[in-house]
């Protein structure tokens, strides 16, 4: 079993070719993941309440799919609404932030009125991390609600060891996509933990071919693979409470 916690949901990929739920469930069968958690892509570039919805809609009723709400920092207020609105459904599991409102990445002067009305939900927060400077943001934003669950996204990119360096945080998860560098699998098991390692494919913008052979070229235990393709991410989201029907 694998668990992809990074999907990208849009209609067309980047050649224009329809993608859309089809595209993501044949990609899954493709690879033999089981269950994956989507990232509503229009929400990320454009329109955060149009692309959620579309989202959810394009989800509801299979249980292998489920979705980040992903929320925007220029617009404080609505994100809260919004939050307040969708996230008590079930196939909401995290909320994701991708960039903030004074800096390109989520920081927390731009994002802790959102985060601390997010509480309530008890649900994990996906923060985007590419690089160096958005892992020390992320780093703060952790720090600064340590009663919340975080997975840093991308992994710090070319910057991993950046996001290995976690001190006494450990609400922290890593999410594997970003550079494709076996080391930093290795030394993030060595590191922080097997349990704190989570796959992540972000198709289809990166293959998941290649994010599957990283992991497995890796010179991890096996048990350790089998935390981060599966029983990390079943234990994070609670997977197993939910119904399939929801």
């Amino acid at each position: 079993m694998a668990v992809d916690i990074r999907m990208n949901y849009l209609e067309r990929d980047q050649l224009g070719r329809p993608f859309g739920r089809d595209g993501i469930l044949a990609c899954m069968d493709k690879y033999k993941i089981d269950t994956a958690v989507v990232v509503p892509n229009l929400a990320v570039t454009c329109d955060f309440r149009e692309g959620n919805r579309q989202m959810v809609e394009a989800i509801k009723g299979d249980g292998r799919l489920y979705g980040y709400l992903v929320v925007n920092p220029n617009y404080p207020d609505e994100s809260v609404e919004l939050m307040r609105e969708m996230m008590s459904n079930r196939k909401l599991v995290a909320l994701a932030i991708f960039r903030g409102a004074s800096r390109p990445y989520p920081n927390l002067d731009d994002c802790d009125e959102i985060i601390n009305s997010y509480r309530r939900f008890s649900k994990p927060v996906f923060l985007h991390a590419p690089d160096a400077a958005s892992v020390e943001a992320a780093k703060e934003i952790a720090a600064a609600f340590p009663t919340l669950q975080f997975i840093f996204g991308s992994m710090g990119g070319p910057d991993w060891k950046r996001a290995l360096n976690l001190g006494k945080l450990i609400n922290v998860h890593l999410e594997t996509s970003g550079s494709f560098d076996v080391e930093k699998i290795e030394e993030a098991v060595e590191k922080v933990g097997a349990h704190k390692v989570l796959f992540g494919s972000d198709l289809p913008f990166s293959d998941p071919a290649s994010e599957i052979a990283l992991i497995r070229g890796s010179n991890v235990p096996k048990d350790a693979m089998i935390k981060v393709f599966d029983q990390n991410a079943v234990k994070l989201f609670g997977f197993g409470r939910r119904s399939e029907s929801e």
